[in-house]
């Protein structure tokens, strides 16, 4: 079920790295996003609040593109490194961070976005 889970997130990216943000109209009154503390209104948001909130958060970068740029199976969680950046606006950004998505039967339940390596991987329970 772990490689299912790996090709569901990363077909989740590709989505997002084409400006669709669709798949977050699907999610239920279950799913939980939970914002790291570095992140603008930070906190633990569910079903339609994590829903609007992680859609205005990608489409304010709208024009600097969503990159999945490596993908870590985690068993019934996905660790995903995500790059974004932009150059046709003044200034370019470039900025980086890590989710840990997890899965239940096939479905993401949750998500956390944090700044770096190092907290996705203790957050997912894994070794550095």
């Amino acid at each position: 079920m772990s490689e299912e889970n790996v090709e569901i997130v990363r077909a989740m990216f590709d989505r997002f790295t084409e400006g669709d943000f669709s798949w977050f109209d699907d999610v239920t009154d279950e799913f939980e996003f939970v914002a790291s503390p570095e992140l603008p209104a930070a906190g633990t948001y569910r079903g339609l609040a994590a829903s609007l909130w992680l859609t205005g958060w990608l489409e304010s970068f709208q024009g600097h593109p969503i990159e999945a740029t490596e993908i870590v199976d985690a068993g019934d969680q996905v660790l995903v490194a995500v790059r974004q950046q932009g150059g046709e606006s003044q200034p370019t950004i470039e900025r980086g961070w890590w989710a840990v998505m997890t899965l239940r039967d096939g479905v993401v339940a949750r998500g956390q976005v944090f700044p770096n390596r190092a907290q996705a991987v203790e957050a997912a329970g894994l070794s550095a």
